[in-house]
């Protein structure tokens, strides 16, 4: 092994162990201090902690990205924190519109596989120009958001992606960097988020699941990375991803009954229905970047 990719290894090291660390130590204490976990608890208190922590916790890798470079020495070249739109705006437009498009299609699916005893009007109700701006106001309130996505994706595809793809091939490290994202959710995933508590095979099936959902997020937000060589349209997914989901859109536009029924659901059942749709901008995903990588190589 070469010089090159010793330190690279070490730097990749140095990143992760500080990434990890917080959840680690900090998910335990809370725990301890409220006695059950922050994600599912009923408690006005502990859920405004819970969603300060998540917030904040965002902000880790980034801050692990900024630590790593000062403390090897290596420097701000190929930090991605550049803009650059010619020839790459379909990237750019993509990054707000497929998140958007996933929303849409995965509430029309919550109707086709479970809800199937309601009319579409029966289920959604309240489409019309009152509810189109309740949505275009929870649009803009995802520009809040973007300054925790982007906490992570300077971390995560701004960092760690690049210095996997120098250790080894393109698919290795799509599927090694969405793991290693996955895991460092999981601390959450023990405390109640995403999956909640109460589910066969808690916690290991949920953080399974979450390092899967993170693999196929990795593949999109790979590719925009690589081609735009900015980390703000990754950023851009995941502030709409985390803002604009089928269950937010079902709270603005379902009926009671609708909400009632889906809040019903076994969370892990709900992933599955859901995840196929993140799959298929995830197959297109890896395949437009291995067709560049086949391209580079000619």
């Amino acid at each position: 092994m070469n010089n090159d990719k010793k330190l690279t290894i070490k730097r990749l090291v140095i990143f992760l162990v500080i990434s990890f660390i917080p959840f680690i130590i900090i998910i335990p204490i809370l725990w301890n201090i409220y006695g059950e976990p922050i994600y599912t608890s009923k408690k006005e208190n502990v859920a405004v902690v819970a969603y300060i922590l998540g917030v904040f916790g965002m902000m880790i890798p980034s801050a692990a990205h900024l630590i790593t470079r000062l403390v090897t020495k290596e420097g701000f070249d190929n930090t991605y924190l550049g803009v650059h739109f010619k020839g790459k705006e379909g990237y750019w437009i993509a990054s707000i519109l497929v998140k958007l498009a996933e929303g849409w299609a995965g509430l029309f699916l919550l109707w086709v596989l479970f809800l199937k005893e309601l009319s579409f009007s029966e289920a959604f109700p309240d489409f019309s120009m009152k509810y189109i701006g309740a949505y275009l106001l929870q649009l803009a309130y995802s520009v809040i958001i973007f300054f925790p996505a982007f906490g992570e994706e300077w971390g995560w595809r701004g960092y760690m992606m690049p210095k996997l793809l120098e250790l080894m091939p393109k698919p290795a490290a799509i599927v090694v960097g969405g793991i290693i994202w996955g895991l460092w959710h999981a601390p959450l995933t023990i405390a109640g988020h995403n999956f909640g508590t109460d589910y066969a095979g808690y916690p290991f099936v949920g953080i399974l699941m979450m390092c899967l959902f993170c693999v196929m997020m990795n593949c999109f937000l790979t590719l925009v990375t690589e081609k735009t060589k900015s980390i703000y349209p990754a950023s851009f997914i995941h502030m709409i991803h985390n803002n604009m989901v089928p269950a937010i859109l079902l709270t603005l536009f379902g009926s009671e009954t609708a909400i009632n029924k889906i809040q019903g659901l076994n969370s892990i059942e709900l992933f599955f229905a859901l995840s196929g749709i993140s799959a298929l901008t995830a197959v297109i995903s890896f395949i437009l970047l291995m067709k560049k990588e086949k391209e580079s190589s000619e």
